[in-house]
């Protein structure tokens, strides 16, 4: 049926009653003025004045709700036609048998007048009836929103899951449709459906709902992360705002909706969106509970991620718990064994005034400081990069290799290298840990270490090649290589298999490569020797602005 609006129902019955009652007052001149005569007459007035009454109190909003002021409508014009249609039975009747009136008509227009109050009255019952059984329906919506909010809320450890969950639940109620939630992106200033339920994925990938001035932004969605408050839609065609989404809307059979903004202390994340399939759906006491919900539900998210952080933030303090373990137990072996080396030796030097105690001593606190400034570098790599930069890969490349490369070893470089988006200083100093590696593993070593790190190494000639590849870049020597089983652990801190080396190198490889997002794998270069292959890694055009 038609949805009519109570002052447009109210006044057509206020005035049917005002019609018939000025009918009825200019019928009752000429009667007698006997007791039954002015009952007679003045009852169809009092009937008339009845149904203005009611008909005024039905446009003030006071006695229906708005969706059943049709339905009411309808039953007063049942009464009307049914009791008509007998009082022109009766005048059939009576011009049959030749019983004739003065005035036979008022006869009928009575019985109209009183099948109009009843019908009336009927459509009051019916009205009454209808809205107590909607409001039981209404009040079990409620109960499985608050059982959404008490079971799934307070159980869901992860925003998606916890979105998702929402999702399924509304919609297993008869009157939604479908439930989606938008995700509110603040610096683009638009809402991208994150979780949904009810109707094809197709549809809510083709959803656009923005946060400013445009038809877009115009809608409910706009309306409730700029307002922070919920918004319903009775009928969505009757909505000029929802005119952008109406085919979608009608293709799926969506005849109302409500849009419940998610947020909590001042933060919006995004609305949850119900659709109904039918007109008039969301009354005030459910709006109040959508709301309450939507306030739980971003008290949640606000929760998770705060859980997020603190997770986050513990496994920063264990990984910076393990970094300290390990350097205290560098600077406790390590850095113990030059030091009691130099100071053995400088006592030598005090007692005999040998000059080679003293180069050992020299030897050792150079050692110390190799390890210390190793240390201070290790350290810093756990930092995060705050900014990146665009970097032509070939000019680092070759500035870090003027400082590590030796007379006997070549750097071989492809014509184009590209650009990278990185730290240009931490660049560097993973390209001089890799070379320094690859040029330490060329150099000739005692026979005898060689047997107990498992790895040979060869001669002083050693080529590095650095080449550009889909995901990055890889750095390949053309030395002894490393061992499929040692690829894992020579990024531990402290592992060498040269006795002079600190361990550290590959270990700062490996935090600049994680402050940066990338990754990095350990393999076989064509020649036999050994492969860094770096990945992830963002490739930009020098013209570009920084990432």
């Amino acid at each position: 049926m038609r949805v009519v609006a109570n002052r447009s129902a109210g006044t057509i019955i206020a005035g049917a009653g005002l019609l018939l009652t000025g009918f009825h007052l200019s019928s009752a001149t000429g009667f007698e003025t006997s007791a039954l005569a002015v009952l007679v007459t003045l009852l169809p007035v009092v009937f008339s004045l009845v149904m203005t009454a009611v008909g005024v109190q039905v446009a003030r909003g006071r006695l229906v709700p708005d969706r059943f002021a049709g339905r009411m409508l309808a039953w007063t014009g049942v009464g009307v036609t049914v009791l008509f249609a007998f009082g022109l039975w009766m005048f059939a009747v009576t011009l049959v048998l030749e019983v004739t009136q003065s005035n036979s008509i008022v006869p009928m227009v009575n019985v109209a007048t009183f099948g109009a109050l009843v019908g009336l009255l009927v459509g009051l019952y019916d009205v009454r009836r209808l809205e107590q059984r909607q409001s039981v329906e209404q009040l079990n919506r409620i109960n499985d929103t608050l059982r959404v909010a008490t079971e799934e809320l307070v159980n869901q450890t992860d925003r998606k899951s916890l979105e998702q969950a929402v999702c399924d639940r509304l919609s297993e109620s008869a009157a939604y449709e479908s439930v989606w939630v938008g995700r509110y992106d603040d610096a683009e200033g638009v809402v991208r459906p994150a979780a949904w339920s009810g109707l094809d994925d197709d549809y809510y990938e083709s959803i656009d709902v923005t946060v400013d001035d445009s038809p877009t932004g115009g809608g409910p969605g706009g309306r409730a992360i700029r307002e922070r408050d919920i918004q319903c839609v009775p009928n969505v065609f009757a909505d000029p705002s929802m005119e952008p989404w109406w085919d979608i809307l009608e293709s799926r059979g969506v005849q109302s909706m409500a849009v419940v903004p998610i947020g909590h202390e001042g933060t919006v994340y995004g609305f949850i969106s119900i659709y109904a399939d039918r007109p008039n759906v969301f009354e005030e006491r459910e709006q109040a509970v959508l709301t309450d919900l939507g306030e739980t539900i971003g008290h949640a998210i606000a929760s998770i991620q705060a859980n997020e952080r603190l997770a986050e933030r513990e496994r920063e303090l264990a990984r910076q718990n393990q970094r300290l373990e390990e350097f205290a137990g560098i600077v406790s072996h390590d850095l113990r064994n030059p030091l009691t080396v130099a100071v053995g030796n400088l006592q030598l030097a005090r007692e005999t005034g040998d000059e080679e105690c003293f180069s050992k001593a020299a030897d050792a606190l150079e050692r110390m400081d190799e390890l210390i400034a190793d240390l201070l570098t290790l350290a810093r790599q756990g930092e995060a990069i705050d900014e990146f930069e665009p970097v032509p890969l070939r000019e680092v490349v070759e500035e870090a290799w003027a400082t590590t490369g030796s007379d006997s070893s070549t750097l071989v470089c492809e014509d184009d290298l590209g650009t990278l988006s990185a730290d240009r200083s931490r660049l560097r100093q993973l390209l001089e840990n890799v070379f320094r590696n690859a040029v330490e593993h060329g150099s000739t070593s005692p026979p005898s270490h060689a047997q107990e790190d498992g790895i040979e190494h060869g001669g002083p000639d050693v080529t590095v090649t650095v080449r550009r590849t889909d995901g990055g870049f890889a750095v390949e020597d053309d030395g002894p290589g490393i061992p499929a089983d040692r690829r894992e652990a020579i990024f531990d801190v402290g592992y060498s298999t040269n006795e002079d080396g600190t361990g550290f190198g590959l270990d700062i490889v490996r935090s600049i490569v994680d402050a940066h997002g990338w990754g990095v794998a350990v393999g076989e270069s064509p020649s036999g020797g050994a492969r860094f292959d770096f990945s992830d890694v963002e490739r930009v055009e020098p013209e570009t602005e920084p990432a």
